[in-house]
């Protein structure tokens, strides 16, 4: 991938805050490199493709990752957390009810679908 991505988590169009045990619990089994602090790690899927993942108190940013099984624990991590992944030109949701929690100007431009590795694979190539 080219670009970033990040997952937030809102609720009445307001930020809330991500659970950082679903976050270490998801993706510990993942890291290459976790501390005590989950704030910056790299995780690898099996199938071997690596992301950088930045965590913070408002989201969670995965940069330089490519598209095979990365995408599947990223699609897991939104699900747990029922986050809204976050794109350079709009956001993607599992629900409408994600959806109507959306920002008003993340709203009319995110896309509702089925949170799975390989449903978020096409949404993320087109």
């Amino acid at each position: 991938m080219g670009y970033g991505i990040s997952l937030h988590r809102f609720v009445d169009g307001e930020p809330e805050a991500l659970d950082e045990r679903v976050v270490r619990e998801t993706l510990a089994p993942y890291a290459v490199e976790m501390g005590e602090d989950v704030e910056e790690m790299l995780i690898r899927a099996v199938d071997g493709g690596e992301a950088e993942v930045n965590v913070s108190a408002d989201g969670i940013s995965v940069h330089r990752f490519p598209t095979g099984g990365v995408v599947d624990v990223i699609a897991e991590l939104a699900n747990r957390l029922s986050a809204a992944i976050l794109l350079p030109d709009g956001a993607l949701v599992s629900s409408e009810e994600q959806r109507a929690n959306l920002p008003d100007g993340l709203r009319d431009m995110a896309a509702v679908i089925e949170m799975t590795g390989p449903t978020l694979r096409a949404a993320l190539r087109s």
